[in-house]
């Protein structure tokens, strides 16, 4: 799905129902702690091996939490990085272990002169609003995009993307996407979608497209133009960016 298109989707979540408030409460192993890490200038190569070489120590301790870490390539964002660890419950993050003093302490000496800025964010999956592949290992580039629902309109905002995903699912469409909520540190009603992709060369045109799916599904392009000008009206988009994977500073090896 290209990014200029009309349905551009970056990050997206629905509650658990239609008319209940935007921000659900997680239920199971579905939370993800999403760190964005912006370098000191010229420190960038630094941190990267600081963090790689964290990893490693801290791989040696059970309990350790393990993150993986993506470069932003474009957007405002771009010369940072992002952390993400997922498949938590909230009480993941109360837990506390004999080591971690002694992490702490590593990770201000060792990583943390490194660090310009940090912003922390909490989100939850939705695997309803989901469309990926069992086998998830080729993709290596996440095209992120932010959106914001309008005040008062969480219920047909939601009404009208859970029609758009069940009809590109219905349609076995050639784009794969996730779509997450962020629960804490984001900005109102912030919805995030996730397009993963195995390289720059994915992002060509789907065939058949998204407006190619949609028009049929309306039953014209009128049809469909009107849906997609009222139901756009209940939400805007915030910035986009791409992001890749970084295999080597993600690794958790012993030491």
């Amino acid at each position: 799905m290209k990014p200029t298109a009309a349905f551009r989707l970056f990050a997206i979540v629905l509650g658990l129902a239609f008319g209940g408030p935007l921000r659900a409460q997680a239920s199971g192993n579905d939370i993800a702690e999403f760190i964005r890490i912006t370098p000191k200038p010229g420190h960038e190569a630094m941190l990267i091996q600081a963090v790689t070489e964290y990893h490693h120590w801290v791989a040696n301790f059970e309990g350790h939490r393990e993150y993986v870490w993506y470069e932003v390539l474009t957007g405002p964002n771009t010369g940072s990085y992002v952390a993400r660890s997922g498949g938590h419950n909230w009480s993941d993050f109360d837990a506390r272990h004999d080591w971690q003093d002694k992490a702490d302490e590593v990770f201000r000496t060792n990583v943390a002169p490194h660090i310009e800025r940090v912003e922390r964010f909490m989100t939850q999956e939705m695997p309803d609003l989901t469309f990926l592949p069992e086998n998830r290992q080729s993709f290596t580039h996440y095209q992120l995009e932010s959106w914001y629902v309008v005040n008062g309109q969480n219920g047909k905002f939601r009404r009208g993307l859970k029609r758009i995903v069940d009809t590109l699912k219905a349609n076995n469409f050639v784009t794969h996407f996730s779509f997450v909520s962020v629960l804490s540190g984001g900005t109102g009603d912030e919805l995030m979608f996730v397009r993963p992709n195995k390289g720059w060369a994915d992002m060509v045109e789907d065939n058949p497209t998204f407006q190619d799916i949609m028009t049929r599904e309306f039953g014209g392009v009128e049809a469909f133009e009107a849906f997609m000008a009222d139901w756009g009206s209940t939400f805007r988009i915030g910035p986009s960016g791409m992001l890749e994977k970084m295999p080597g500073a993600s690794e958790y090896k012993k030491n």
